[in-house]
């Protein structure tokens, strides 16, 4: 609700639930009582226009109405409050009415100084006889307006008057402004005390746009509503005075008010007058609280500081500003309506401003508070402190916003250190500054940082530059995309003739077919005789030769690795690339694929002295990616020493940066993670989540060409497995293994064995061996024990393989020396149920007993609940009619059938492959059917809901 113009008509919004329960008192009233009704609320809630709203409606129902204004004048003038009822009775009271003389008579007597206990004898009778003549006919509602502000003498003659027994039919309204009623509501007079009480709180937001939109005589739009909603806390006054500056100063955004709109000067003289008014402590509290409170709740002790008032000074105001409901009631303070604060801090002159945020700011850097804090301050004031201190504080801040995803707010942190540093403090905030920009707009960091590029002569600082526009462009863009473009069109762009090289080489990761890629790049990025290319490259002129030429190696390494049969090649080119201090420092994309060459090919003993170093390098903690691209490094070290829930929570603080640093949808990088990561919940038995983090991805539909792309396809086709979609699984499968895709493709070794399972679980047995052998070529090659012991695990693993118990031993043997126990749990199964095929039941069980203690401390459920099916069957103890506990009773013969059956073979091929009978097939079947609890092939989706069910089937096919 808000007041017009002219300050006589009401115009009302919202308060229809106040209304309704002013209605039923007046209705209380009419059925014969008294009934006395108190409204509070905070300044500028709209008492007043609420009680002239009901008054205006108790007379449209033929009621008699007595609104009477209280005014700090009445004070020093007693019974001033009586002689208004007086006058206003008379003018109710028919012209020949006997009481009207007597009142009248009583009006015009002269008035000496009445006692302040009692009310004059004279008046009281005819006021009293007024009333009962009035209340005959109709209701009366009296409106007693800031009753705070009445005298104490007023009070009791209305006390007097309106509590006497035989008085009826009469409603009194009265009005008090919370805090400013001379104490609680136990303090309040008399009249006062057990009266029914509504305490106005601001109007709602769909109540604010109509009391917008009444004002502006347009349809406000919803961000404007909403931001003037909540600077005003739904106060109608303030957002009333608010909607007067729209009207005469539009905005430039409909959805959002000037500057000037928010901190309207009538607002700050109603605000500090009633607060002088009530206590001169309070204004100035008050304001020292607005300048305290940057961003976040100001302390007592600070406001106290800034006031120039003792604590317990400020404390006493603090408590009225609470009661009149301007504060929060709270130990930190803040205002609670923001169009209040900015007000406040607009009367104001910027000199005053500067120098109260520069005092804050010191006394809160002498109590060593929270950079954050004490940077609020420093960017407050337009005046930078001559001091050394406030560039770290502000470099600080500026970090922790970013942590906390506030690049708005870090960039006007570092923006202020930026002016206020000079030599290494300037370079290391220019740089934190473009990492800000370009979380707020990629496009507007990377032309910034461009032209901060092409203005320095600085190596220090256009090194750290080149290596953010080259993730931001790797990771922001497609390659040629329209936005980059219009980045490089530019004469700066021109300027800069080496770095478009680096750019197409970090293209080239995943763009084209790689070898040919990675030539290309080796010949753009090689320095003059560095022997990798025969012409000077201008990449190596920008860059320096030293970062080009790892750059370079990089790229020869994965060619090498990609390529298949060269991995000791791969290693050297990637050991070289990470020699040097500084090569790699400022491209951490190409740093990660060095150190997963490593990885991939078990140079756990490299890629841990390199991490070491890392940790120390300075220029590497330059680049905001630092850490996050070396995550899954480690997290693959993880995952292969069978430290599950390591790699997966690193990877998933991976998976977050990456994002949240604004990748581009489907990103190769981005997609690389996600298989990562899928794989590590497979592993964990979260199947459910791995399948949600590939759709949310965007990895369940169809992706581009790319050899990063693989550990999502066969992350897919196991989940196909798992659930048995053998058709859906063998799609996948083929994406992984295409022509096109290079043999020493992302996971080395181990990303291979998945693909050799599968084979298995599909019948494509052939296929199968063929890859176990090209993996143990790969192994063997490598040379290291890790990888060995896993592709002996594979090729033993399979059916029929000659010595597969010898090769399983080996592999055992190798992977306890590794300390790979993720993988030495698989092959003490693979090997325990070659044990039983065999009839040497206690080594099995100890086989399996040892695999089930590895699953378990490794976090690998899926494996640990087939070890115990496995052990429970083993020991006699199998389930009941569980589609699981049914696989365990099925014979041999009955398993290798329904396999078969299962892949989607006919009964006549099945019996043509096992030189049986078609009547035996089907013999089998049934009994198989029987035992699983189902009626026939239609049920097998049904069956294979059950998650595990199938490799179960496919591991336990070994038993006899």
């Amino acid at each position: 609700m808000h007041r017009t113009e002219d300050g006589q008509r009401v115009s009302m919004t919202g308060r229809q639930n106040e209304l309704r329960l002013l209605g039923q008192a007046l209705e209380d009233c009419a059925r014969g009582g008294a009934v006395r009704f108190l409204v509070t609320g905070e300044p500028g809630i709209g008492r007043t226009s609420l009680l002239r709203a009901f008054s205006a409606s108790a007379r449209a129902q033929g009621c008699h109405t007595i609104d009477l204004v209280c005014s700090l004048h009445d004070r020093n003038h007693p019974l001033g409050l009586v002689r208004q009822l007086a006058a206003q009775l008379t003018a109710l009271l028919p012209a020949a009415h006997g009481c009207r003389a007597a009142l009248d008579a009583a009006l015009a007597s002269p008035t000496g100084p009445p006692d302040p206990g009692a009310a004059p004898d004279d008046l009281l009778p005819p006021v009293l006889t007024a009333l009962v003549e009035l209340t005959s006919g109709a209701s009366v509602v009296l409106s007693l307006d800031d009753a705070h502000q009445a005298d104490t003498a007023s009070l009791d003659f209305l006390r007097r008057a309106l509590l006497t027994p035989h008085l009826t039919r009469v409603l009194l309204v009265a009005s008090v402004r919370d805090g400013e009623s001379g104490g609680g509501p136990g303090e309040r007079h008399e009249l006062l005390v057990g009266t029914r009480h509504r305490r106005l709180e601001g109007l709602t937001r769909a109540q604010a746009a109509a009391l917008l939109r009444r004002m502006l005589h347009r349809t406000p739009a919803d961000g404007l509503v909403a931001e003037c909603h909540r600077a005003c806390a739904g106060n109608p006054f303030l957002l009333t005075e608010v909607a007067r500056v729209l009207r005469d100063r539009p905005a430039d955004s409909p959805d959002r008010a000037p500057a000037a709109a928010l901190r309207p000067a009538s607002v700050a003289e109603f605000i500090g007058t009633r607060l002088m008014r009530t206590d001169p402590n309070a204004g100035k509290v008050a304001t020292a609280i607005a300048l305290a409170e940057t961003n976040a709740a100001a302390s007592p002790l600070l406001v106290s500081h800034l006031s120039g008032l003792s604590l317990s000074e400020t404390l006493a105001a603090v408590d009225l500003l609470v009661c009149m409901r301007l504060v929060g009631d709270s130990d930190k303070l803040s205002l609670r309506h923001p169009v209040v604060r900015d007000a406040l801090l607009g009367r104001m002159t910027l000199m005053a401003r500067n120098a109260a945020h520069l005092a804050a700011a010191a006394y809160l850097h002498g109590r060593q508070a929270p950079a954050e804090q004490i940077a609020g301050h420093l960017t407050a004031s337009t005046v930078t402190l001559e001091d050394s201190w406030p560039v770290p504080v502000l470099m600080r801040a500026g970090q922790a916003a970013l942590a906390a995803r506030e690049p708005h707010r870090a960039r006007r942190y570092l923006a202020h250190a930026v002016q206020a540093a000079s030599g290494e403090a300037r370079r290391a905030a220019l740089l934190q500054l473009t990492d800000a920009t370009m979380a707020i707009n990629r496009v507007q960091g990377i032309d910034e940082a461009i032209r901060t590029l092409a203005e320095t002569t600085d190596d220090a600082l256009r090194l750290p530059l080149l290596a953010r526009i080259s993730t931001a462009l790797y990771l922001g863009f497609q390659p040629g995309e329209a936005a980059r473009t219009t980045i490089t069109a530019g004469p700066t762009w021109a300027r800069l003739s080496g770095w478009h090289q680096v750019h197409r080489m970090l293209d080239s990761l995943n763009a084209y077919p790689l070898p040919t890629a990675a030539q290309l790049s080796e010949e753009r990025l090689a320095p003059k005789g560095h022997g990798l290319g025969r012409r000077t490259a201008p990449a190596a002129e920008f860059c320096g030769a030293e970062q080009a030429a790892a750059a370079a190696l990089v790229m020869g390494a994965l060619r090498s690795h990609l390529g298949g049969g060269r991995p000791a090649q791969a290693v050297a080119q990637a050991r070289e690339a990470l020699r040097t201090d500084t090569g790699l420092c400022l491209h951490p994309v190409l740093k990660l694929m060095a150190l997963m060459v490593l990885t991939w090919n078990g140079r756990d003993e490299d890629v841990a002295a390199h991490l070491r170093r890392h940790e120390d390098c300075a220029r590497c903690h330059e680049h905001p990616l630092h850490r996050t691209l070396l995550l899954p490094v480690t997290a693959r070290m993880a995952l292969l020493r069978g430290r599950l829930r390591d790699a997966h929570d690193e990877l998933h603080e991976c998976l977050e940066a990456i994002v949240r640093h604004k990748t581009r949808y489907q990103h190769p990088l981005l997609v690389w993670i996600v298989g990562m990561l899928a794989e590590v919940q497979l592993a964990m038995g979260r199947g459910d989540e791995a399948r949600a983090l590939l759709r949310e991805h965007g990895c369940l539909g169809s992706l581009p060409p790319g050899w990063l792309h693989r550990d999502v396809w066969i992350t897919r086709a196991r989940l196909r497995a798992d659930s048995g979609d053998l058709p859906g699984a063998a799609r996948d499968l083929a994406e992984a293994l295409g022509a096109d895709t290079p043999d020493g493709a992302t996971g080395g070794v181990h990303s291979s064995l998945h693909a050799v399972d599968l084979l298995t679980q599909l019948g494509r047995d052939a296929e199968a061996r063929d890859t176990a052998d090209r993996l143990l070529r790969s192994a063997e090659a490598a040379g290291t024990p890790r990888e060995r012991g896993i592709a002996l695990r594979a090729l033993g693993a399979l059916p029929d393989t000659p010595e597969a118990g010898k090769l399983l031993r080996e592999a055992i043997r190798l992977l306890t020396d590794a300390g790979a126990d993720f993988d030495l749990a698989h092959a003490s199964a693979d090997l325990a149920c070659l044990l039983f095929d065999e009839g040497r039941h206690d080594e099995a069980l100890t086989q399996l007993s040892t695999a089930l203690e590895l699953a378990d401390r490794c976090g690998a459920r899926p494996l640990a609940v087939r070890l115990r099916q496995r052990l429970a069957a083993a020991e006699g103890r199998s389930a009941g009619r569980s589609p699981l506990g049914g696989v365990l009773k099925l014979t041999k013969r009955e398993k290798q059938i329904l396999i078969d059956a299962v892949r989607g073979s006919t009964n006549e091929r099945i019996a043509t492959t096992l030189h049986i009978t078609r009547r035996t097939v089907e013999l089998h079947l049934s009994s198989a059917y029987r035992k699983l609890d189902i009626t026939g092939r239609k049920d097998f989706p049904h069956l294979f809901r059950t998650t595990g069910l199938w490799p179960l089937l496919v591991d336990s096919a070994a038993f006899g």
